[in-house]
């Protein structure tokens, strides 16, 4: 639950600060890991300053019907319409609780391609960026270090349409307290102009040391993200669309939802 949150909450903090504007969208993620299921959603956008709403339409990865408010960037409040209660998450505690994690970076090596103009996407003229990035994590797990070699290709048809801003316009003032996970940070959300219409990430991790008798065994795998806007508009949001509703009540810990994958649970898995 904390990694879906938390990957919920880095996308909530990339959204622009610009004038208000609602955007639909898709999102799915397929792994070759048989454990670790494919996700996807549909959801709509809207974004007014520093205010954010993201409602969730289809899809596995959060139950349809709900949706999540931000007023700031860090926190966020779910909110469950049909059982008319809320939940609430500190995305600023989150990413701070990444530094905190025996996580180290080395070698870390990036390169970026302008490809030109790209095709047009809702409607909207974009231009295509590719990064990619090379790097070693090790992860100490149970006292074991655990490390694998990371290959990331970020493909980003951007539009400046709306204001010459990178996707981490929120995320700009955060930090994990981790220098080499910032910088990596740093990485994938500076190197492109603008605000991206659709992403493609690939991600290939390969193994290259575990401990011997250990269950912890890594396998080389592929990690591929797609996000794709099909529709994008300027609106005059209502302050109520980013507000708690009167009369909901905060989700006792055994009530809280989940989805169909069990990805949304609130247990600490």
């Amino acid at each position: 639950m904390r990694r879906t949150l938390l990957g919920l909450a880095l996308t909530l903090i990339a959204l622009p600060s610009i004038a208000a504007i609602q955007y639909d969208y898709t999102q799915k993620s397929v792994t070759e890991d048989a454990v670790v299921p494919t996700t996807d959603l549909v959801a709509r956008a809207t974004v007014d300053g520093t205010r954010t709403r993201v409602e969730f339409i289809g899809g596995n990865l959060y139950p349809p019907g709900t949706y999540v408010i931000s007023n700031d960037g860090s926190h966020l409040v779910f909110v469950d319409p049909g059982k008319r209660w809320y939940t609430e998450f500190n995305a600023a505690g989150a990413v701070s609780a990444i530094g905190a994690n025996n996580i180290k970076i080395d070698n870390i090596r990036s390169d970026t391609k302008d490809l030109g103009d790209g095709p047009l996407i809702a409607n909207t003229p974009t231009h295509h960026y590719q990064l990619t990035v090379d790097y070693e994590v090790t992860l100490t797990m149970r006292q074991i270090p655990l490390k694998q070699s990371v290959h990331t290709v970020i493909d980003n048809w951007m539009t400046t349409k709306y204001g010459d801003l990178t996707p981490n316009e929120f995320a700009s003032g955060m930090s994990t307290g981790n220098t080499e996970v910032d910088r990596l940070l740093d990485l994938e959300t500076t190197k492109a102009v603008g605000f991206p219409l659709r992403q493609t990430v690939t991600i290939r991790l390969t193994p290259i040391s575990s401990a011997v008798n250990s269950q912890l065994r890594m396998s080389q795998r592929t990690v591929i993200r797609e996000m794709q806007v099909s529709a994008i508009r300027e609106l005059e949001p209502k302050a109520t669309d980013f507000a708690i509703p009167a009369g909901f009540t905060r989700a006792d810990v055994g009530e809280r939802p989940k989805t169909q994958t069990q990805v949304l649970t609130f247990d600490g898995k």
